[in-house]
């Protein structure tokens, strides 16, 4: 089984919720919606950062928590992980910041 890219970070706050450290790390992907009405569609991202649990990026689609979707690392030989939305918020520009949780490799 593959390995996803590895990732060093220190916790930004006290007060951060999230239950893994996270890092900035910017990785080239491929991102496909599997499910709901973008289904089918492909997305080229370069990550921003990156946890155990998860990875967030920006995109210029907007995806609805809970989305399914499969991540097509560059990182060498074929590296896949399912993902789940679990953030989608505008910032600007006409971008979303988008966090998905990592659900299983393939």
């Amino acid at each position: 089984m593959a390995r996803l890219p590895t990732v060093s970070a220190s916790r930004s706050s006290l007060s951060d919720r999230r239950n893994t450290l996270r890092g900035p790390v910017q990785t080239k992907a491929r991102l496909t919606v599997l499910d709901g009405l973008a289904a089918g569609s492909t997305h080229d991202i370069l990550t921003r950062d990156m946890s155990l649990a998860g990875i967030a990026f920006l995109l210029r689609e907007n995806l609805a928590v809970g989305q399914q979707c499969r991540l097509d690392f560059d990182t060498g030989p074929t590296r896949q992980a399912q993902v789940e939305v679990i953030r989608s918020r505008p910032i600007s520009n006409g971008r979303y910041e988008v966090a998905v949780q990592f659900r299983k490799q393939i």
